[in-house]
Order: structure tokens, then sequence, then C-alpha cells
């Protein structure tokens, strides 16, 4: 079975691991839990986004042996998974959305069954 995996950039992964490092966002304030401890290892953080994919086109986010995957458009998440995160991986997506999409629409293979996107 072939990889079909595509790297984000670095700046991306760096960027999100500083929202994760900040603790859980818990309102739409922005405000965080003073008691949450702070995430010290991001090293098994990893933003992905599949070349040959089904729609809608999204992102994946695997952090600490759970994933989730999230609409480039909206940033709403698709599946379960990470749900202590959300409000981080909102925030960086709502800074960082046409970085995605740019980096979907370079990668499209011509076979792929969705094709470059357009979000509104």
């Amino acid at each position: 079975m072939a990889d079909w995996t595509i790297s984000v950039s670095e700046k991306l992964v760096v960027e999100l691991a500083k929202e994760f490092h900040s603790g859980p966002i818990i309102d739409d304030r922005g405000r965080r839990r003073l008691e949450e401890a702070l995430v010290a290892e991001v090293d098994g953080l990893q933003v992905e986004i599949f070349s040959n994919e089904h729609p809608p086109p999204h992102f994946r986010v695997r952090y600490q042996g759970r994933s989730a995957n999230f609409d480039i458009c909206t940033g709403e998440p698709l599946t379960n998974g990470l749900e202590k995160w959300r409000r981080n991986i909102r925030k960086w997506h709502a800074e960082n959305r046409q970085t995605l999409i740019d980096s979907w629409n370079r990668r499209r293979p011509t076979d792929c069954p969705v094709g470059r996107v357009e979000c509104k």
C-alpha cells in the first residue's frame, strides 16, 4: 500500500506545538486552565495532509498517540479525538488556514478524487 502522507511545513507544526505547550483553551475568549499541567513533550505532534484522499478536504492532527481530522476550510472536527485541544487547533487553524489550503492545492495528484479546494 502506498504512503500518501504529505509533509506539512515545520513552521506550521512548531506554531501548533506552541499552542499546545501553553495548555488547553477552555473558553471562546481564549482563557486557559491554570490548574492544567502544561504540555512539556511536543515531539509527538504531527499535522498531516494526504495527497490521494477522500472528501471533504481535511488535515489530521496526531498527538500523544491520538488523532483527529479537521475540515480544511472551516477547521471543524470531522472525527472524534483531541477534544481537550480543539480550541487550540481552532485558533491555530484560523491563523494558518490559507497555508493549509495552499499546501493541499499544490499537492493534488491528477488522479485524486478530491481536487483543489476553494474555501469561501
